[in-house]
């Protein structure tokens, strides 16, 4: 480094001093040994041939010489002069460090080199590194590195060289988001497992684990859909236990006992010894289940089920004393829903004859009177006219009536409580204890009473239960004779036959004998049975008038309420148009509470309606932008389950969009009807898996406005069985 040069007659002493000591030795105490190193200079040596004092620096330098003492100039800032070559020459710079980061002066008066420090030439322009500092004698020095710690464990430091520290909040999987314990979306931030878990990521439907953070876990999602959808797919549960589960995108592939219809499910289990069962579905979202047990040789079968419970939103069935084996539990839901099934082992305990039906159960056909404790028996079957109860367990006694001629039968049952009042008591008369459907009777009294005259050969049962949960016995009286004559069309033994014609029945002599699935079962209604007989499928006009209200069913079996294919009421006429009905008997049973008067009833048949090009889902009509399509639901049967009821006619359209559209739909009815159409749009076709529910708009004018992607979409229109009429659709596109 250049240095600064002052004149000072300094030097001319020190050269004398100098001379001075020119003879001392090493042992000369006046001279210090191995002192150490510092900025002072030592003038430049001379002779009687140069300057002593520093008056002009560099004055010597150029000429003619015999030795370096006749060059010096007396100066000290500007080195010391040599003679090279019989000439002078300048000397180095005696302040010059060799380090960058230092400025380099020199003190002439004083005799000494000046150096100063600069922190500023060593920053590297690197924040996270520390602050640089100059060094005397060493040069840049790192500082202390910056330290990215605010204390909080829900932050993460990070350095930048140019801005410094930063914190941002915890992401220990690396996913893109932040920990939800410390404010962000992620509601597993596990390092190890967390990656593949945070909001939008696909839900893993049977990992237990909530993978796209929403809250739903696994079948809870409505993202996950059910995959034992039969007997060939049914999930094999490993024993004991509770499973999350849904019927979302299952179909309705069984009938149960206890429940026809619905969506079902299909789980298996192995017994290695003999066992009592119970299975335990309960609903989530306020939907009704049923659950079964059955032999897995015959998973696929309709029953009746000797163990079937259903109808709220929890059902319990206990199969007791199974025997080793392979068996399935099914589980029907009236809708798509998420359930919790429940699988519980105990050890087997003797089945009662009178508490479940079977082949077993206590047969009653030759009458008498039968008692027994309810602690015997356990709750087993629903009872039509009694509300069901998640909450409460009721023991249920049953008998089997099985008589191969007509008979007139009377059945009187009553219980007893640890109350000294006497409770009520409920009894019924069914075809199959699973199904409440099938209940010929059911009444609740003190002293329950059913009476039926010419009770039609078959297999029936009686069950009983009480209304007091201390119930402790029952009794039940059965009376099972001969069957007298019963009046034309008051029962299935005195049928008239109404095809293509019209028949007229008092109303005095009937007598109650079954009612119907949708009204007229009280103890005040009585009832008419007739029958038409079709050679080949035909449409039949049904008609009848009472003069008040009355109730209409049709079904394949007389007096069988679980065979209806129609039910309906009106006053003071009923008509209804049943479509395509196959060849064979087909019964009808009307009910009323009048008892004067007449029943007019008749039933003419037309050839079959031809149903709609479009009542399949694959020959659903494309429909594009302003199209309008008119149609009729006459004819059209029941196919899909989307927006509207279970027994709606519907009709299939479809949208092809070549881009993404803002899509209106607008469906109206064109007969005047006043019954409302249910509209369902959703995303694919009939074969492909459904990517999301229908969205539903209904009325007797519906709308549907979605903004909707490129692709397939699927329309469902539909409307009750009881308005076949006609309507119009049409579709509007615009921009999104």
């Amino acid at each position: 480094m250049s240095g600064r040069r002052l004149s000072t007659p300094w030097g001319a002493v020190l050269i004398v001093a100098l001379i001075s000591t020119a003879g001392c030795g090493d042992d000369d105490p006046r001279v210090p040994v191995d002192a150490e190193p510092s900025d002072a200079l030592t003038p430049d040596a001379g002779d009687g041939g140069a300057s002593s004092t520093c008056a002009e620096p560099g004055e010597t330098i150029g000429r003619a010489c015999a030795s370096s003492a006749e060059c010096s100039d007396g100066c000290i800032c500007n080195g010391v002069e040599t003679c090279a070559d019989g000439v002078c020459v300048a000397g180095a710079d005696p302040c010059d460090d060799g380090i960058e980061c230092t400025s380099d002066d020199c003190d002439e008066s004083a005799g000494r080199c000046v150096f100063e420090a600069s922190d500023e030439s060593c920053d590297d322009g690197d924040l996270c590194n520390g602050a640089e500092v100059c060094a005397l004698g060493l040069g840049c020095r790192p500082g202390p590195r910056l330290l990215c710690n605010d204390g909080d464990a829900c932050t993460v430091g990070r350095c930048d060289s140019s801005e410094g520290c930063s914190f941002e909040l915890r992401d220990l999987d690396g996913d893109g988001f932040a920990d939800d314990r410390c404010g962000g979306l992620d509601c597993n931030d596990d390092p190890v497992i967390g990656g593949s878990i945070y909001p939008g990521a696909p839900e893993v439907c049977d990992n237990g684990i909530d993978d796209n953070c929403n809250r739903l876990v696994d079948y809870r999602d409505p993202t996950c859909s059910g995959v034992n959808d039969d007997c060939e797919s049914r999930e094999v549960l490993p024993g004991p236990g509770s499973w999350v589960r849904t019927t979302r995108g299952l179909r309705n592939d069984y009938v149960l006992g206890c429940r026809p219809t619905g969506l079902d499910a299909v789980f298996g289990f192995t017994l290695t010894e003999r066992q009592d069962v119970q299975a335990v579905v309960e609903v989530e979202g306020g939907g009704n289940g049923a659950v079964a047990i059955r032999p897995a040789v015959e998973c696929s079968g309709s029953g009746p089920d000797g163990y079937c419970a259903g109808g709220g939103a929890t059902s319990s069935v206990t199969a007791r004393d199974l025997p080793p084996g392979e068996y399935v539990v099914m589980v029907k839901t009236s809708t798509a829903a998420t359930y919790v099934l429940s699988l519980v082992y105990a050890a087997p305990t003797p089945v009662q004859p009178v508490d479940v039906c079977t082949s077993d159960t206590l047969d009653i056909s030759a009458g008498g009177t039968f008692t027994g404790l309810f602690v015997d028996v356990t709750d087993q079957y629903e009872i039509a006219c009694r509300a069901s109860s998640a909450t409460q367990v009721r023991r249920d006694v049953a008998y089997r009536l099985t008589i191969t001629e007509p008979k007139d039968v009377v059945l009187r049952a009553s219980t007893r409580s640890t109350s000294s009042t006497r409770p009520s008591t409920f009894l019924t008369l069914v075809r199959d204890c699973s199904s409440p459907a099938t209940s010929l009777a059911c009444v609740q009294a003190q002293d329950a009473q059913i009476q039926r005259r010419a009770l039609e050969p078959g297999t029936y049962y009686v069950l009983i239960e009480s209304a007091s949960t201390t119930a402790v016995s029952w009794e039940l009286q059965a009376s099972v004779v001969d069957a007298m004559p019963r009046n034309p069309a008051d029962a299935c033994g005195s049928v008239l036959d109404i095809t293509d014609a019209t028949v007229t029945v008092p109303l005095s002599s009937l007598e109650l004998d079954y009612g119907t699935s949708c009204g007229g079962n009280g103890s005040t209604f009585r009832d008419a049975s007739f029958e038409i007989v079709l050679a080949e499928e035909r449409d039949i006009i049904l008609e009848s008038t009472v003069g008040g209200i009355h109730y209409v069913a049709v079904s394949s079996s007389c007096g069988n309420a679980a065979t209806e294919t129609l039910c309906a009421s009106g006053t003071p006429t009923v008509t209804r148009r049943i479509l395509r009905a196959p060849p064979g008997r087909h019964f009808v049973t009307v009910s009323t509470a009048l008892s004067s008067g007449d029943l007019v009833i008749s039933a003419r048949t037309e050839p079959p309606t031809v149903p709609p090009s479009n009542d399949r889902c694959d020959a659903a009509i494309l429909i594009d932008d302003g199209m309008e399509v008119r149609g009729t639901f006459l004819g059209a049967s029941d196919q899909a389950l989307a927006c509207g009821p279970a027994d709606a006619h519907d009709l299939f359209f479809r949208l092809e969009l070549a881009e993404r559209r803002n899509v209106t739909l607008v469906a109206r009815r064109t007969d005047g009807e006043t019954e409302p159409m249910a509209l369902g749009l959703r995303p694919g076709t009939c074969t492909s898996p459904a990517p999301e529910p229908f969205r539903c708009a209904s009325g007797g004018s519906a709308l549907l406005n979605r903004t909707l992607d490129a692709g397939s979409h699927l329309i469902v229109l539909e409307s009750p069985a009881v308005a076949p009429g006609t309507f119009a659709l049409t579709a509007y596109f615009a921009e999104p």
